[in-house]
C-alpha cells in the first residue's frame, strides 16, 4: 500500500471524564467518539493504511467492532488496532514504527488524536498536500483570546502575573506528522536522548526539523471534560429540533 499512513491515539484512560469507560468510548450522535474520529481518515482517497492505538484491554471487542462496521477495510488491512503504550508518546511511536514497518510504501504519517472527532475533509486534504511536499506538518488555530500568565499557586489563590501577546501565538490540534525519513529521525533522537514530548511538533522541532502550520478549525475540538460532552449532546438535541 502507497500514500499516507495515519495513527488513530485513543490508548489514554481519559480520566479527566470520569466516567467509568475511557472517553474515547462515550458517545456522539449515536457512535463512540473513536469511530467518529476516524472516519474522516477512511473517506479520504489519500490515506492508504489507519492503524488505532487502543488500551490493551480494548484491543479485541475494539478490532470486532470495526470488522463490523468497516468490513471491507478490515478485510483488506487497511484498517487495524494495536495495543497502545502508557503515555501517548509511546502510542504514536509504536504506531508510527509499526506503520512504516509493515508498509514500506508508506511515504508519510500523520497522528491523530481520537478525543478529535470533528476534523474536516478540507483540513485534512491540506494536511495532506502540505505533508506530500516534504514537510513536517501539523493543524493549528490562531489564538483570539487574551493570554494570561500566572504566579505560583499560593495560599489565598492564584494570582494573574502578565498579559500574553496573542500575536501569533497558536493553538495546537491534530493532525501531526511528516515524512518517513523525518518522523523516523526524529522518533530515534527522543530514544536516545529518553525525552518526553507532549505532541509531535515538539518531536520534529527538538530534531531540528522545520515544522508547518495548516490553519484549522474551531469545530476540530477535543473533548477533554464532562463539559465538552455534555455540550455536543445539547447540540445534537438542538440540531435534531430544528
Amino acid at each position: 500500500m502507497s500514500g499516507i499512513g495515519v495513527v488513530l491515539a485513543a490508548g489514554g484512560k481519559g480520566l479527566r471524564m470520569g466516567g467509568p469507560v475511557p472517553k474515547q468510548f462515550l458517545e456522539i450522535e449515536g457512535e463512540p467518539i473513536y469511530r467518529k474520529a476516524l472516519a474522516p481518515f477512511l473517506a479520504s482517497p489519500d490515506v492508504a493504511v489507519v492503524l488505532v492505538g487502543m488500551p490493551a484491554l480494548y484491543v479485541d471487542e475494539v478490532r470486532m467492532d470495526l470488522a463490523r462496521r468497516f468490513p471491507e477495510s478490515v478485510e483488506s488491512g487497511r484498517l487495524d488496532v494495536f495495543a497502545g503504550g502508557v503515555r501517548r508518546q509511546d502510542t504514536v511511536e509504536r504506531g508510527v514504527r509499526r506503520l512504516f514497518d509493515l508498509f514500506p510504501a508508506i511515504t508519510g504519517a500523520l497522528v491523530h488524536d481520537a478525543a478529535r472527532p470533528f476534523l474536516s475533509a478540507s483540513v485534512l486534504a491540506e494536511t495532506i498536500r502540505t505533508l506530500r511536499e516534504g514537510k513536517a506538518v501539523g493543524v493549528g488555530v490562531p489564538v483570539v483570546d487574551t493570554l494570561w500568565k500566572t504566579h505560583e499557586e499560593r495560599e489565598g489563590g492564584i494570582r494573574i502575573a502578565e498579559i500574553v501577546s496573542r500575536d501569533r501565538m497558536v493553538t495546537a490540534q491534530t493532525p501531526q506528522g511528516g515524512p518517513r525519513e523525518l518522523f523516523l529521525r526524529a522518533l530515534d533522537l527522543a530514544r536516545l536522548e529518553d525525552r518526553e514530548f507532549t505532541d509531535e511538533a515538539s518531536l520534529f522541532l527538538r530534531a531540528g526539523i522545520p515544522f508547518y502550520l495548516v490553519e484549522g478549525s474551531g469545530k476540530n475540538r477535543k473533548i477533554t471534560r464532562p463539559e465538552d460532552l455534555a455540550l455536543e449532546t445539547s447540540r445534537e438535541r438542538g440540531n435534531k429540533s430544528n
